[in-house]
């Protein structure tokens, strides 16, 4: 499905809200010229193809900060533009094949995100084929400077990596002017992490699969409420001072502990070869601790926000397999978290671009920016959910209206049920 590639778009007499703003405008005209945005204000040009914002609202288009598409295949592409999702952070795959589905979406050829990479993951031990285990400090740092060498957006790490190689790892992408993300390594704690420059935490469970694992002799649960209450404001202060970014991954969770999962109507746009729903507990007691666990993980993340960590949205589709909508889900999540709808779109728009590097060109919706913007029906700051009400979503100026998106589901529907 191609969208339409119009010299002059105009959005006009829309409600604009932009994540870097306290407050939505409206009865804007947004108007798009060569893949950017180029003017803001009130009129179209005469020669611009016109799209009625009346009773409407533009974002700017989403983040998913913590994909794996080789996992998924590239029958995901077309889902996330249908979900307004247009930039991804793949956190592991095979790297030729991210590279090739990059060339053929900026070619044309794939309707898919903007998707920026970190290629093979750097672990202790592998455990699937999308990792590295460069071994001992000097073999990492040669790791880290082959990864430089073909262009890497990022460096991922992996929990059971070295202890003296990841402090080496850290050193040398601080040479190269690469950043560090992942998990944290069992062998290191959240502090050494944080003061080490690495630059975002991926799960919230990696604050406790590590160092805090002695304490863990009891319920998960009762551990977790203790370091809240305990040790959980001096660590979320440091994180602060560092700059460093927790992406928590809340709904990969959720799966685990709904017996409805399977039955889920979005797995139809999963590849029926991938269709594997994690597997409830089987017993009461059990199910119980993993919901206590998973409220627990809810609390930490509504600390982090309290305390002022800054917050990015993914949803590391690999496990959940829906990609898109799982965004959303993602989201509402942060709101039930205690964040504003506000401070949510902003953690899934503006704070990506920033932590990314990547705010000059994306994130918000300003003159000489990127024009990857979506529309939607209703007011996602009246209810976070009606970020799921879009009408169309413009990818580098590329419109795809309700219809066009309507025909990228049924694409995504058509392949995944062929493989």
């Amino acid at each position: 499905m191609r969208a339409l590639l119009l010299a002059s778009l105009a959005i006009t007499h829309v409600t604009l809200i932009n994540p870097g703003d306290s407050a939505p405008r409206s009865d804007v005209t947004v108007v798009v010229r060569d893949g950017r945005i180029a003017e803001i204000g009130n009129a179209a040009p005469a020669d611009a193809q016109i799209v009625d914002g009346r009773g409407k609202f533009l974002i700017p288009g989403l983040w998913d900060m913590h994909v794996h598409l080789s996992w998924v295949t590239s029958s995901a592409l077309p889902v996330l533009i249908a979900n307004g999702v247009t930039t991804v952070r793949d956190m592991g795959s095979k790297l030729s094949e991210i590279d090739e589905w990059r060339a053929r979406i900026a070619s044309g050829i794939l309707v898919g995100p903007r998707i920026l990479r970190v290629g093979p993951i750097l672990n202790g031990k592998s455990f699937n084929k999308y990792q590295m285990v460069p071994g001992n400090p000097d073999a990492t740092r040669g790791a880290a400077r082959t990864l430089e060498f073909v262009g890497v957006d990022f460096i991922k790490i992996h929990r059971r990596f070295p202890r003296d190689s990841y402090f080496a790892l850290l050193d040398e992408a601080k040479q190269l002017g690469i950043d560090v993300v992942g998990h944290i390594p069992m062998t290191v704690t959240p502090e050494e992490a944080s003061d080490a420059g690495q630059v975002t935490i991926e799960h919230t469970e990696t604050l406790f699969e590590g160092t805090f694992s002695a304490a863990l002799k009891g319920r998960l649960s009762d551990a977790i409420r203790h370091f809240r209450e305990a040790e959980a404001d001096k660590l979320f202060a440091r994180f602060v001072k560092n700059h460093t970014v927790v992406d928590p991954t809340i709904g990969a969770w959720n799966a685990v502990v709904d017996p409805n999962a399977k039955n889920d109507p979005r797995l139809r746009y999963v590849a029926t070869s991938l269709k594997k729903v994690p597997t409830p507990p089987t017993s009461d007691s059990e199910m119980r601790e993993m919901l206590d666990t998973l409220a627990e993980f809810r609390q930490v993340v509504r600390q982090m926000h309290r305390d002022g960590v800054t917050l990015v949205t993914g949803t590391d589709i690999a496990g959940t397999r829906i990609p898109g909508f799982t965004l959303h889900d993602e989201l509402a999540n942060f709101v039930e978290c205690g964040l504003t709808p506000l401070e949510a779109l902003r953690a899934a728009t503006l704070t990506p671009a920033i932590v990314t590097h990547r705010d000059r060109n994306l994130g918000t919706i300003e003159v000489g920016k990127i024009a990857d913007l979506v529309l939607l029906d209703a007011n996602p700051l009246d209810d976070i959910h009606n970020t799921e009400r879009i009408a169309a979503v413009i990818v580098s100026g590329q419109l795809f209206d309700r219809a066009a998106l309507d025909a990228l589901l049924r694409q995504a529907e058509e392949l995944a049920a062929r493989n």
